[in-house]
């Protein structure tokens, strides 16, 4: 299955090809190099729209994930884990704010949006630790 890019906003200076390879290794590295994602890059409004109907939230954040692996149907998605969805004004905006380049932003939050999808969390009680360990780890070129 595929690593896919869709590409909702314009982007410039990015290359899907480097964050391609990563979410490829992640996918291989925690067992699930046979399965697709989906990476959808799009605005901040829209994020804002998916995280107020499907989690009640309204408002802006920068990465939300949509897991196939979960609910009724399920197992007719063994192979596609779901899409994440990444606020690029967002990423770049932060990217400032943490004194870094917009591209190493985009890299950190589908990191995190492809933790979800293999099952990590970090509001359940005890598993953050867990999911910031594998998000260094990965950030970190292991």
């Amino acid at each position: 299955m595929p690593v896919c890019f869709e590409f909702l906003v314009p982007v410039r200076g990015f290359k899907p090809s480097d964050l391609k390879a990563l979410v490829e290794r992640i996918l291989k590295d925690e067992s699930r190099p046979d399965c697709g994602l989906t990476v959808i890059f799009t605005n901040s409004a829209h994020l804002r729209r998916l995280n107020r109907r499907y989690r009640g939230r309204d408002r802006v954040t920068d990465v939300i994930s949509f897991a196939m692996t979960e609910g009724v149907d399920s197992r007719y998605n063994a192979k596609e884990l779901g899409d994440v969805f990444i606020s690029l004004p967002r990423a770049r905006r932060q990217a400032k704010e943490y004194h870094a380049t917009a591209e190493e932003e985009i890299r950190r939050l589908t990191v995190h949006g492809v933790l979800h999808l293999l099952g990590y969390d970090h509001v359940k009680p005890g598993q953050a630790p867990k999911m910031r360990r594998r998000e260094e780890f990965y950030l970190n070129g292991h």
